[in-house]
């Protein structure tokens, strides 16, 4: 059974450490720049109702980074293991993670 495991971090030099850790170690996942609602909706100016395009790309650096990793539930335990262990239990890096099963996965391994 497939399980998807969702990490965000902290956007900080030792969140990207934790992240080749995890590409030494042979996984692979997406990685996602992201901000909080606050701070995407303080970026955007009054008079602009949506977000296009080229305001994305005008906004500073992420504040966070949203890692999804799809694998078995065995290597989705091991990659937590060396996050806790990396992040000391997220009080070195700020953030969470959490996973999920996927009832109904398809595509390439």
């Amino acid at each position: 059974m497939k399980k998807a495991l969702y990490v965000v971090l902290k956007n900080t030099q030792q969140a990207y450490d934790t992240l080749e850790e995890l590409k030494y170690r042979g996984y692979n996942g997406t990685i996602i720049g992201s901000n909080s609602l606050r701070h995407a909706l303080e970026f955007q100016p009054e008079e602009q109702h949506f977000l296009n395009i080229r305001h994305i790309e005008d906004m500073d650096v992420s504040e966070s980074i949203l890692c999804i990793f799809v694998w078995d539930e065995q290597t989705i335990e091991e990659i937590k293991k060396a996050i806790r262990e990396h992040t000391n239990n997220f009080k070195d890096i700020k953030g969470f993670m959490y996973s999920t099963t996927l009832t109904d996965y398809e595509g390439s391994d």
